[in-house]
């Protein structure tokens, strides 16, 4: 992977960051200035348009690199659930989704200017919660920082006292769909080599 010459994840996402760098993909990460939309009618739209805006802003003055742009949004009930305004939020934000299922979009826009080439997807994946009562919310919110994470939680921090069943792609859920941006990149590379 490291054949391009350079590789720029457009995030400050730690979460993001462990998953790129798990996949052996070398790379830089620079921060977008940019605007993100957080309401729309089409959920899968949103985190689409802001990968899109990411991947922009960083490519501007990055035009020989590859730069990442990703997005990642939770749905309930055709209502994007974002980040809590503070913990009594947080506590809101988990029994809403107790006892429910609510689909994680991710979308990815990969963008080389000198190639003019971009690759745009999206993956949705389900998560069924367990019932939780309010004992179980408060033992989950004093293990877990959940004021900077989407729908109040984290997958990969305590998810089991949380989460009964998911279908589709774990990465997905925690923001980065590696499979098929390793596929993305590959077909990117191709156009160079």
């Amino acid at each position: 992977m490291s054949k391009y010459s350079c590789v720029i994840l457009a995030s400050q996402s730690e979460r993001r960051k462990q998953l790129l760098t798990a996949t052996g993909v070398v790379f830089e990460t620079l921060t977008p200035e940019v605007e993100e939309i957080n309401i729309g009618r089409y959920f899968r739209h949103i985190p689409l348009i802001n990968a899109v805006l990411k991947a922009h802003a960083v490519s501007i003055d990055n035009s020989e690199a590859l730069v990442i742009g990703a997005d990642t949004v939770i749905e309930f009930n055709n209502q994007i659930i974002g980040k809590p305004k503070n913990l009594e939020d947080s506590r809101r934000i988990l029994g809403l989704l107790s006892g429910q299922r609510h689909f994680v979009s991710t979308a990815v826009c990969l963008r080389c200017r000198e190639l003019d080439a971009e690759i745009r997807f999206v993956e949705t994946s389900e998560v069924e919660f367990k019932s939780l009562g309010a004992a179980t919310i408060e033992q989950y919110l004093s293990k877990v920082f959940t004021l900077d994470k989407a729908g109040a939680y984290n997958i990969d921090e305590y998810g089991d006292l949380l989460i009964n069943q998911v279908k589709g792609n774990i990465d997905n859920i925690i923001g980065l769909p590696c499979v098929k941006l390793l596929r993305a990149l590959h077909s990117i590379q191709a156009l160079k080599y």
